[in-house]
């Protein structure tokens, strides 16, 4: 209170469910008054935003890559990095008799599988786009004749599905949107490194943009339905959080399910270290550093909803409850609550249930909770407790453009089914890209760094696998 919620960093997780990352965002800017919130970075789902925003359909789902006719990969390696979309992409070219053309500066794995593939040098994966779109001057002469036999075949291909890694930023995904819209009926799919990176994109895990990939200058809107004013400046991100951590700017830091220390190789934060608030399942090299540790439960110890990096929606059920860690919801929830603030205006839940629901008391002229009046007419129940995650869910569904209820099942979600989302196409089109701030994981088909960390079998299969031996991390740290 002292120095103002511009004096406070909260850096999320690109692991926790839909549910936590949404309430983490808006505990950020309705509790602590900031907007200074962001998450690790590893694909620019914005820009993909802006790309393909008031499109539809353009977005193709985990399943449809199995039986796509023709699958275009640039970049990435998603034999280790996404092991279930390479072995869609195997199974459909083996059982389907689908077309895969790879781009990639080195030969990965699925080029044996690929009906054409052109090898070009690192960092020149935009220009080899330029090239596929007409411009024949992009292309180097070591790689021109390839992309162009490649290109020949492509502007043959119909319903293609086009699959693209980190290696493309901002404005290159605008030319690759672009030169989709030449093929008819070409999809995409925007890669990103870690379980929920699309998911915590779309929940609003970002300093300048809004649930759904609004911009702040819409803020308005949220704040209303939230009951509460937040700031309408653009907070900092990640890498401006560290280093005004480091400079004494930042007085407090909350980290949720992430480790920059280690990620963004940090030493430490100096004599100017602010008050660190670290909340994850494992002493991690930030964790260290602490000045309260919160230990949190792991996916399978919690309840919540995970988007893929298709977008598809797939429901987590808890497995069991385990005595010491609390899921980071029920955590974020009690921090609000010993902090003061008003509990049901974060989470929309209500203690008794009124007997009309408070429609009869003038539903049009605002005095009914509207939140309330909507899980009515959409045959949904209010929830008891502060504690469950389904009534961040019905909130998200309310209010966040391409959850909305009309277009998720949420009998298809209970009966385990993945349902597609659309938070992408559905945005307004006019969120920012910041190209430098992400920062690719370079995970392997074994371990992200994160969890696997701790395994010391999976450790040594990975050192089997390098070609440099890299020294052994200590049992008690692990990178995000």
């Amino acid at each position: 209170e002292q120095n103002g919620g511009a004096s406070v960093g909260v850096i999320g997780s690109n692991r926790t469910t839909n549910e936590e990352n949404y309430l983490l965002q808006k505990f950020a800017r309705i509790v602590l008054k900031t907007n200074n919130i962001d998450h690790h970075r590893t694909a620019d789902y914005p820009a993909f935003a802006n790309a393909i925003a008031g499109k539809n359909n353009v977005t193709a789902t985990m399943r449809e890559v199995l039986t796509a006719p023709a699958i275009l990969l640039i970049g990435n390696n998603p034999t280790d990095q996404h092991p279930l979309l390479a072995w869609q992409i195997r199974t459909n070219v083996r059982l389907n008799s689908g077309r895969l053309y790879v781009i990639n500066s080195q030969e990965i794995k699925l080029v044996r599988q690929a009906k054409a593939f052109a090898k070009i040098a690192a960092g020149t994966e935009a220009k080899a786009l330029s090239f596929l779109a007409g411009d024949d001057k992009a292309a180097d002469a070591a790689s021109r004749q390839a992309l162009s036999e490649l290109r020949d075949k492509l502007r043959a291909e119909q319903n293609l599905i086009i699959i693209f890694g980190s290696e493309l930023r901002g404005t290159d995904i605008a030319a690759l949107a672009k030169f989709g819209s030449s093929l008819t009926g070409a999809k995409y799919i925007c890669l990103g490194d870690y379980a929920n990176s699309r998911g915590a994109a779309d929940m609003g895990l970002y300093p300048d943009l809004l649930p759904g990939y609004a911009p702040m200058n819409q803020g308005q809107r949220f704040a209303d339905e939230w009951q509460s004013e937040f700031p309408s400046e653009p907070g900092m991100s990640t890498q401006q959080m560290l280093a005004a951590a480091s400079s004494g700017k930042l007085k407090a830091l909350y980290i949720v399910g992430s480790n920059p220390v280690a990620r963004y190789h940090i030493d430490s934060f100096g004599p100017a270290k602010p008050f660190l608030v670290v909340q994850d399942m494992f002493l991690t090299e930030t964790a260290t550093l602490a000045d309260v540790v919160l230990p949190a439960a792991c996916a399978y110890e919690k309840s919540g909803t995970f988007t893929n990096t298709c977008g598809d929606l797939q429901l987590v059920n808890k497995a069991g409850d385990f005595a010491g860690a609390r899921p980071d919801f029920e955590i974020i929830v009690r921090i609000a609550d010993r902090a003061g603030f008003k509990v049901q205006n974060l989470v929309p839940y209500r203690g008794a249930v009124r007997a009309d629901m408070g429609q009869s008391r003038g539903a049009q002229s605002g005095e009914a909770d509207q939140h309330l009046v909507w899980l009515r007419a959409n045959k949904l129940e209010p929830k008891m407790s502060p504690f469950d995650p389904a009534a961040i869910l019905d909130e998200i569904q309310r209010l966040v453009p391409g959850y909305q209820v009309h277009q998720i099942s949420r009998l298809g979600l209970l009966a385990g089914n993945d349902v597609h989302t659309s938070a992408p196409e559905t945005s307004a089109g006019a969120a920012k890209s910041d190209s430098q701030a992400i920062v690719p994981s370079e995970d392997t088909l074994f371990t992200s760094g994160t969890l696997g960390h701790y395994s010391q079998t999976l450790n040594s299969v990975i050192e089997s696998r390098r070609t440099e031996p890299v020294p052994p991390a200590s049992p008690a740290v692990a990178g995000d």
